[in-house]
């Protein structure tokens, strides 16, 4: 078999074809060591992602640029993450958020969803506020679940994290030469206590998220192979239960 049927085997086995939307982390590598296989790597990306896009399916990266001054435009801005998130914004059907620190891309029939986003990154009709309840589902490509996952922002901000706090950005945003808005906000960390930098961790969530049975895998973490699948709408309600026993969860310190 190819490595496109192997990853709609292992994409069944995991359970990620039966969501609608599919918000992707990747970390290729170990499966780039295959692009030598392909005649180029839009060829490479779409065994990925087609599989996805052929069922109706509708898949979302990030593309993070961290814009905190200046100008963003939705079109032209290039993000600072990896491989896949750059290809994804080369597409010519790809629709991106507006938000100039933390904006999205996406491709597939419910990429609108994207579009026209609330100013606050984390809170109230942000990108996490609107997967809710849309049969959504985070799937890892090679990257361990423990590096981490930004949702963790939006628990933080809708659980009022005192080690954070709200920051606004007079980024003015664009989409081509169309102004759409500025004063974009975000949940930030707290730079003002001496010896505290709240660095975010994600492991113990992570263990504790296998644990509990949310996390379908296969292939291995430790050598970037691993396919792994969470439910949207489980992840989030664990999540916000587990930082509700302990605030510090989710950073290398006990502050409280």
């Amino acid at each position: 078999m190819g490595l496109k049927e192997d990853l709609i085997n292992a994409y069944k086995s995991v359970g990620v074809l039966d969501a609608n939307i599919i918000y992707i982390y990747s970390d290729f590598r170990t499966f780039g060591r295959q692009l030598e296989k392909f005649p180029n790597r839009q060829a490479f990306f779409q065994t990925f992602i087609d599989p996805f896009l052929e069922r109706d399916k509708t898949i979302i990266l990030t593309t993070f640029t961290y814009t905190t001054s200046g100008d963003f435009n939705t079109l032209t801005t290039p993000t600072k993450f990896g491989a896949l998130n750059k290809w994804v914004l080369k597409q010519e059907d790809v629709l991106r958020s507006e938000h100039p620190l933390f904006s999205y891309a996406g491709l597939g029939t419910q990429a609108e969803f994207l579009t026209d986003i609330g100013h606050s990154a984390f809170g109230r009709d942000s990108i996490f506020d609107r997967l809710s309840e849309k049969n959504a589902a985070f799937l890892y490509l090679g990257r361990p679940i423990s590096n981490g996952n930004t949702l963790i922002h939006y628990i933080e901000h809708l659980s009022g994290a005192t080690y954070r706090i709200h920051k606004t950005f007079p980024t003015n945003v664009y989409r081509g030469k169309e102004f759409i808005g500025t004063h974009y906000s975000a949940f930030v960390r707290r730079r003002d206590i001496i010896g505290e930098t709240f660095e975010f961790q994600f492991s113990e969530a992570a263990q504790l998220l296998r644990k509990k049975g949310i996390i379908h895998q296969v292939g291995s973490e430790k050598n970037f192979t691993n396919i792994s699948c969470l439910n949207y709408d489980h992840t989030v309600d664990f999540l916000f239960e587990l930082f509700s026993k302990d605030p510090t969860i989710f950073i290398k310190s006990n502050f409280i």
